[in-house]
C-alpha cells in the first residue's frame, strides 16, 4: 500500500513538474505584430476556470486587444501554475474579441498539455458569419512522462490564421471555439493577433477627392 501511494505522489509531482515547464511554448511572432493597426491579446496564467460572463482577460505584457478567453465545462479548475484543467470532461474553450473597424487577419495560437485538442471543432465566426478553419500549423511538440501511463501526455503549439479582408463591413465581432478532444486536458497558454484592413488605393483616392470637394464647398459658401 505504501508503494502504491508512493507510485501515485511520484507520478503526480512528475505531472506537476511537467505543466510548470510549459512557459517555453513554441510560439511565433506575426509579421504585422507591432505595426499600425495590429492589437495583441495574450495569455499566460488564467484565473477564472469556468464561465462566469467575463473570462479571462488577457495578462501578457503587450497585451491591447479588448479580448476574452472563457470555458465551459463546469468540471474545469485552475492549477497551481495557472493552467485550465479538466480531468474528468472535455473543455470547451471560446476567444472572444471585437473592433471599431474591418478585421484583415486573425491569427491564434494554443499551448495545451496532457491530452490535445480536437483540432476539426476549431470554429471562427464573424459578425455571425461561419468561416471555413483554415490548416492547423504545429509550432512545437515535446512528449513527457511514459505513454499511456498517467501523468504522461505532451505539450503542443498550434497556429491558424484567417485571412478575412473584406468580409466584414464596419465594426466587427468574433468568437473562436474549440475544445478537447479528451478528459485531462491542460489549457496551458493562447495568443490573439489582429491587424485591420487597410483601405484600397482607389478607396482612398475617392476618399480624397471627397475631402476636397467638401473643402471647395465649404470655401464657396463663404
Amino acid at each position: 500500500m505504501k508503494l502504491n501511494k508512493f507510485f501515485i505522489l511520484l507520478v503526480l509531482f512528475a505531472f506537476a513538474r511537467s505543466f510548470a515547464q510549459a512557459g517555453t511554448n513554441g510560439f511565433v511572432v506575426p509579421n504585422f505584430r507591432g505595426q499600425s493597426g495590429a492589437l495583441f491579446a495574450g495569455w499566460e496564467r488564467f484565473t477564472v476556470a469556468t464561465d462566469n460572463g467575463v473570462g479571462n482577460a488577457p495578462d501578457l505584457p503587450g497585451s491591447t486587444a479588448p479580448a476574452s478567453l472563457l470555458q465551459f465545462n463546469t468540471n474545469a479548475f485552475i492549477t497551481g501554475t495557472g493552467n485550465i484543467y479538466n480531468l474528468a470532461d472535455k473543455s470547451l474553450f471560446e476567444i472572444r474579441d471585437t473592433s471599431p473597424v474591418l478585421f484583415d487577419k486573425i491569427v491564434l495560437q494554443v499551448r495545451t498539455a496532457g491530452t490535445e485538442l480536437d483540432y476539426s471543432s476549431i470554429k471562427l465566426t464573424l459578425n455571425s458569419q461561419v468561416l471555413p478553419t483554415p490548416t492547423r500549423t504545429e509550432l512545437d511538440r515535446v512528449t513527457f512522462g511514459v505513454p499511456n501511463t498517467p501523468g504522461s501526455g505532451v505539450f503542443v503549439s498550434s497556429l491558424w490564421q484567417w485571412d478575412v479582408a473584406g468580409l466584414a463591413a464596419g465594426p466587427s465581432s468574433f468568437l473562436i471555439s474549440f475544445g478537447a478532444a479528451d478528459p485531462s486536458l491542460s489549457f496551458d497558454s493562447a495568443t490573439l493577433d489582429t491587424i485591420q484592413a487597410v483601405p484600397e488605393p482607389g478607396t482612398m483616392a475617392l476618399l480624397g477627392v471627397g475631402a476636397v470637394a467638401l473643402a471647395l464647398s465649404r470655401f464657396r459658401r463663404k
